[in-house]
């Protein structure tokens, strides 16, 4: 049980320190926190670090998938695969479009798209294919991008969990026609709030500016990345606005900057977890990858109870919670989720993505998780184990 004296242990937490305030008090002193010169740099780095040319910053991961399912140019009558364990948001961005969302199952395995199954639900209605690099995972996504090519779809990397995250020779957001990334408190590089799209294709880049700025058109763009108002926009599409400010990336700049050292203290962490609960029958580690493999960036920690373990996952994370350990269910299996259900009714049987929504628990993983902390973690696991065998 819980010492009297003991901090409970989050979930996750952002990392942020006195570079990150002072970054921020500079853009205050200068007097321009909306979308301007700040964020230009920091899009430039980020496409850098990534190894395209073109990053586009937005207000969320969120609001960066929907300008990636118009980019695709999926409409009503279009149908767009994608997993159906994932979070709402990888279905809701395809709605927002009238396209209709085909929901694939999982590999047990790396909890990803399947791309057995992803082949077996295209239809010559089929506009685009949504990957999803799940807990910072790395999907098949070479995979799935042969796959696009040969069949001429277009390919989406839902990468809001990847930052830092490499598949095969290339970093996630590298691959396909549009990645989509976040900011999000839980995410290795936060911003509180924020989105990012990286492409290697200028006309696509050029339509996703004009989009989340209203419809600006690029000279507009280019003023504004300048630091000077675009008083003078013509407005050529419908648009939103779907900007980021440059207080949040003045962060996202200093972020950056500590992405290698987080995702290196991530794996040093992930890699305590996987050698203290190896012998724990039942319990399924997220997987690791050789070098030349790729990169899991461990945005979350995500272990799979299965059926005959000694303990079902309600229970395990309510002893957690007992000892004062924040855990969660890993992600949503959508076509379970009331909205998608009545809208769509059962899909045909995705037996992984229900074993996953209903038997994956994510534990405590975050850039400065102290050791102690995390050793508490692992006895009140082995405990739990032990206790209910």
């Amino acid at each position: 049980m819980i010492r009297a004296d003991a901090k409970p242990i989050p979930l996750a937490r952002p990392f942020f320190g006195r570079e990150e305030e002072e970054a921020v008090a500079e853009v205050l002193r200068t007097g321009w926190v909306a979308q301007g010169p700040t964020t230009a740099k920091f899009e430039e780095e980020f496409a850098r670090a990534v190894d395209v040319p073109h990053a586009i910053a937005t207000s969320s991961c969120t609001t960066a998938l929907h300008l990636a399912v118009i980019a695709s140019g999926a409409g009503p009558g279009d149908e767009v695969i994608l997993p159906s364990y994932t979070f709402p948001a990888t279905a809701n961005a395809v709605l927002y479009e009238g396209a209709t969302p085909v929901l694939a199952d999982i590999e047990p395995e790396t909890l990803n798209l399947d791309p057995a199954d992803a082949i077996r639900a295209i239809t010559p209605r089929t506009k685009a294919i949504l990957g999803v690099h799940l807990f910072g995972c790395p999907c098949k996504i070479e995979e799935l991008e042969r796959l696009c090519e040969e069949r001429g779809i277009f390919l989406v990397e839902d990468a809001a969990c990847a930052i830092g995250t490499r598949a095969g020779g290339r970093a996630a957001g590298a691959y396909g026609n549009i990645a989509c990334f976040s900011f999000h408190a839980r995410k290795i590089v936060s911003t509180g709030e924020g989105g990012m799209l990286t492409t290697r294709s200028e006309a696509v880049a050029e339509l996703v500016r004009s989009l989340r700025t209203h419809g600006a058109d690029r000279a507009a763009e280019v003023r504004q990345a300048e630091g000077a108002a675009p008083a003078t926009a013509q407005y050529v599409r419908l648009g939103y606005n779907y900007r980021i400010s440059d207080i949040q990336s003045a962060i996202g700049r200093v972020q950056l900057e500590r992405l290698a050292g987080f995702v290196d203290e991530r794996v040093r962490l992930a890699r305590r977890y996987d050698d203290a609960f190896a012998g724990l029958s039942g319990l399924r580690l997220p997987p690791r990858f050789a070098p030349e493999e790729g990169v899991h960036s461990y945005q979350s920690y995500v272990v799979v109870l299965e059926k005959g373990a000694p303990i079902e996952p309600g229970s395990f994370m309510a002893s957690l919670a007992r000892r004062g350990i924040s855990t969660r269910v890993g992600t949503y299996a959508v076509h379970k989720q009331p909205y998608f259900s009545k809208a769509f009714g059962q899909p045909r049987p995705l037996p992984f993505s229900e074993e996953a929504a209903t038997r994956s628990v994510a534990l405590p993983l975050y850039n400065g998780l102290a050791l102690e902390d995390q050793d508490r973690v692992l006895e009140a696991v082995h405990a739990t184990w032990k206790r209910d065998r």
